[in-house]
């Protein structure tokens, strides 16, 4: 029976045919191999399979029923499982939330057992992951695992694995292959995609390959000698893999090394000559990460590093001293995503290509570029293509071109042809030997024995952080690399933990951010009124939580908004529309008010649903686009009252005025709906898919949340509570004003900021959102006390920003160096 099948695929690109009538049909109970080059379109087929990607013709078949179009949520529900070569994971979600939005409904626990579930099934898999860390805390082989994880917790009737052994060590790739086959004996269709035919022949039964879109190529593996496999995809006959290795006796000394040690590697010392190719191995996780990013001075390290007799330090100075580094991690650390092919090969070279340093111009760019890319034959539709958009081999040959550019002294490879098919690693291999050939010292550092048996003239074997074998070439081969790694008999080097971390319990998020800003604001109450004892009489402190309110509402619809990674700058047009269509309502009877509270939170609401609609439907920036709202809503606010009006009356004013205990009755509402948001931004599904999509966009439609929709209640959300802020003021003034509101907009943004969330998107906390609004009112409020001009507030406010905004930045920078040590330990 058919498990899988898909039918006549096609998917177009600007300028690209990325599926050109595409036929695949997976069986239960087998496991199928997709093999191809990158960019033959492997990853846009299992996309539409799992529906994160719509095709433009064909039909989708899972389990014998076909869907006109899928979804992401929709395939999971239905028994469909894909494991992404690029984990799809929020990294401002802890695995345990993680798990809750990668599950279908049937087999997710309840928000309170989820922690204490994703703890039991993780233990079951054998995995020590705490539920509790953030994904951003996850080094990329926990993200992988966590995914995985997640798959097999759905109980998959199809399940797609897109290479997924890229980031697994041995252990882990002998551990998922063992589960692998437990589903297909269980019925389970597996589709494997991989770029490694020994796995190929470890886990497959059948493969198909493609080739530019089409498929060329199917049948049973054990029908097809290795050589033929190869031959399928290239489409080409290989007659060699690795060029030839040069005689390298009289070369002189470019990289020298001496006594190098840090954190997980000590005592390196190695001298490099000009044209050699050395190659860095050992079982993952013995120091030799740490080292190769040490020589390029990105890590912090003792000991003698010198490039042609200079010594270098730091990354700036190796730089400058012609060292080069490519990192692994390409989309994260290496290449720039949103740029085009042509900026980021000549992202190192605008001095070549500009009028007298200044001025670039397009003839010398693509004179400069053009032929590196061509040389290394870039999969892309033109100079101009995102390189976020090409296949991983290709993103490795966009950094080749750009290093070949820089003609450097020095270069550095971290994992040359991870994520990258036969014939892309051949053009790597030949660039690699002829930048070698200009009499550059090269140094790679692989997993694959094979590839340094063949790619390197040296190999020095890491283990527990120190050089255990240096293999030359009477002793290398791939049999003396995995020997000198598997037999060391080495002390271990202190490194960073890998597992066994633990990360704290986030019962809503928050509290402790909101704890210390009201603890702030107390003292700062506290210290103002022993100055001026007036600060604490009732009517002062029902005027501040009163002020308060209109603030902490404004802010809360900001936070939803800034979680989602966006902006709103029409809040401060919406609360003067809100006040103005409020005051329509208050010259009648109390209960006629209520009416009009309804309308200013509609009209609210519409403004958010038109930046929504702008945002998401027009793509318009939503600086742009909340601008435009923001002129066109206090335009029609002024031209419903162009003068102040609609005064309040004694009875609504008194209504208004409500106390509770002495608290304000507004101020009140408002601390149940910060408290109510609160729980609904971290237990509901809902707060999870804002999160998420502000975290990561493309990984959150992966994970199956709808993005779109969630960008547009964010809006929708944020223009009525802002009008509900409208509404608090209103009960301020008790006047119909226009010309009020607009200082709201800066200083909700400056609420948000202070409450800890990222500009960027994807956290926050509405108790300290909250808080924060307190805090600030606090603050203009004692400035008056202790007599200072409204100066200061703002400068204070900026301070304030300024601080804010950088304590999450170091913070971030911490724990992504802290992840790093951990990846690399």
């Amino acid at each position: 029976m058919s498990a899988l099948q898909l039918t006549g695929i096609v998917k177009r690109y600007p300028g690209v045919r990325a599926l050109d009538g595409v036929d695949l049909t997976v069986d239960a109970g087998e496991v199928h191999a997709v093999l191809g080059e990158n960019g033959a379109g492997k990853s846009t087929l299992v996309g539409v399979a799992a529906g994160s990607v719509t095709p433009d013709e064909g039909r989708i078949a899972v389990l014998g029923r076909e869907y006109p179009a899928m979804t992401p949520a929709v395939a999971r529900e239905h028994g469909l499982a894909l494991v992404y070569q690029t984990p799809a994971l929020a990294g401002s979600l802890t695995v345990a939330e993680s798990m809750l939005l990668l599950l279908p409904e049937q087999v997710r626990p309840t928000v309170g057992a989820a922690s204490a579930w994703t703890a039991e099934h993780l233990t079951r898999l054998g995995l020590d992951i705490d539920p509790e860390l953030l994904v951003s805390e996850l080094t990329v082989r926990e993200a992988h695992l966590v995914e995985i994880a997640a798959a097999l917790a759905t109980d998959p009737k199809v399940l797609v694995l897109d290479e997924p052994t890229e980031a697994l060590g041995p252990d882990e790739t002998a551990w998922l292959f063992e589960r692998i086959r437990a589903l297909a004996a269980n019925g389970t269709a597996v589709v494997y995609i991989t770029h490694r035919i020994p796995e190929l022949r470890q886990i497959a039964q059948r493969m198909t390959v493609m080739r530019d879109g089409r498929v060329v190529g199917t049948g049973a593996v054990a029908d097809h000698t290795d050589e033929q496999i190869v031959e399928l995809i290239v489409g080409r006959s290989l007659d060699t893999t690795f060029p030839d290795k040069p005689d390298l006796s009289a070369a002189a000394p470019v990289l020298t090394v001496d006594s190098l040690g840090g954190d997980g590697f000590d005592g390196i010392t190695v001298s490099v000559v000009a044209g050699e190719i050395v190659g860095f191995a050992g079982v993952e996780g013995n120091g030799q990460r740490q080292a190769l990013r040490a020589l390029a001075g990105l890590v912090r390290s003792h000991g003698r590093v010198t490039v042609r007799g200079r010594e270098i330090s730091g990354p700036a100075a190796a730089a400058r001293h012609g060292v080069a580094f490519l990192s692994g991690k390409r989309l994260q650390e290496a290449v720039f995503g949103d740029l085009s092919v042509r900026e980021n090969v000549g992202a190192l070279q605008l001095s070549r290509m500009s009028v007298l340093r200044t001025v670039l111009t397009g003839a010398r760019e693509r004179a400069l570029v053009a032929p590196a890319v061509e040389a290394l034959r870039v999969k892309a539709a033109s100079l101009e293509t995102p390189v976020g958009t090409l296949s991983g081999g290709n993103q490795q040959k966009v950094l080749l071109a750009r290093a070949s550019l820089g003609e450097p002294t020095v270069l550095l490879v971290e994992d040359p042809t991870q994520g990258v098919d036969a014939g892309a690693r051949l053009e790597i291999y030949r660039v690699l030997r002829e930048l070698a050939g200009r009499g550059t010292a090269v140094v790679v550092l692989s997993t694959d024995a094979v590839e340094l048996e063949g790619l390197c003239d040296r190999v020095l074997v890491f283990s527990r952080g120190r050089i255990q074998a240096e293999l030359t070439s009477t002793s290398l081969s791939e049999k003396d690399i995995t020997g000198a790694a598997v037999l060391a008999t080495e002390e271990t080097v202190a490194a960073p933990p890998v597992s066994g971390r633990r990360g704290r319990r986030r019962l809503l998020g928050g509290e402790t951010h909101a704890a210390l800003v009201f603890v702030l604001t107390l003292l700062i109450g506290g210290a103002t009124a022993v100055h001026s004892p007036p600060f604490l009489s009732s009517l002062n402190l029902g005027l501040l939580l009163l002020a308060t309110a209109s603030l902490a509402l404004v802010s809360l619809g900001q936070l939803v908004v800034v979680m989602t990674g966006g902006i709103d700058l029409s809040v401060g047009s919406v609360v003067a529309l809100s006040v103005v269509t409020a005051s329509f309502f208050a010259t009648g009877a109390p209960a006629l008010f209520g009416l009009g509270v309804v309308a200013a939170l509609a009209v609210g609401a519409v403004v958010g649903l038109v930046n929504g609609l702008l945002v998401t439907r027009v793509s318009l920036p939503p600086v742009v686009a909340t601008l435009v709202t923001s002129i066109g809503a206090l335009g029609v606010a002024q031209l419903l009252r162009p003068l102040p009006g609609g005064q309040a009356g004694d009875t609504l004013l008194a209504a208004l005025g409500t106390t509770v205990a002495g608290v304000p009755m507004v101020f009140v509402v408002v601390v149940l709906v910060a408290v109510a948001g609160h729980a609904l931004v971290r237990r509901a599904q809902m707060g999870r898919a804002l999160r998420a999509t502000g975290s990561d966009k493309v990984s959150a439609a992966r994970m199956g949340v709808a993005t779109r929709p969630a960008q547009l209640l964010a809006y929708v959300v944020a223009g009525a509570l802002a009008a509900g802020g409208g509404i608090a003021l209103y009960a301020q003034t008790g006047v119909g004003d226009a010309s009020v509101g607009q200082a709201l907009t800066l200083a909700s943004v400056t609420a948000v900021v202070l409450a800890g969330a990222s500009i960027f998107g994807g956290t926050g906390s509405a108790l300290a959102t909250l808080c924060t609004a307190l805090f600030l009112q606090t603050i203009t409020s004692s400035l008056s006390f202790l007599s200072f001009s409204l100066a200061w507030q703002y400068w204070i406010q900026g301070i304030l920003v300024v601080a804010a905004a950088l304590v999450p930045l170091i913070r971030s920078r911490r724990r992504r160096r802290a992840v790093v040590a951990l990846t690399t330990a």
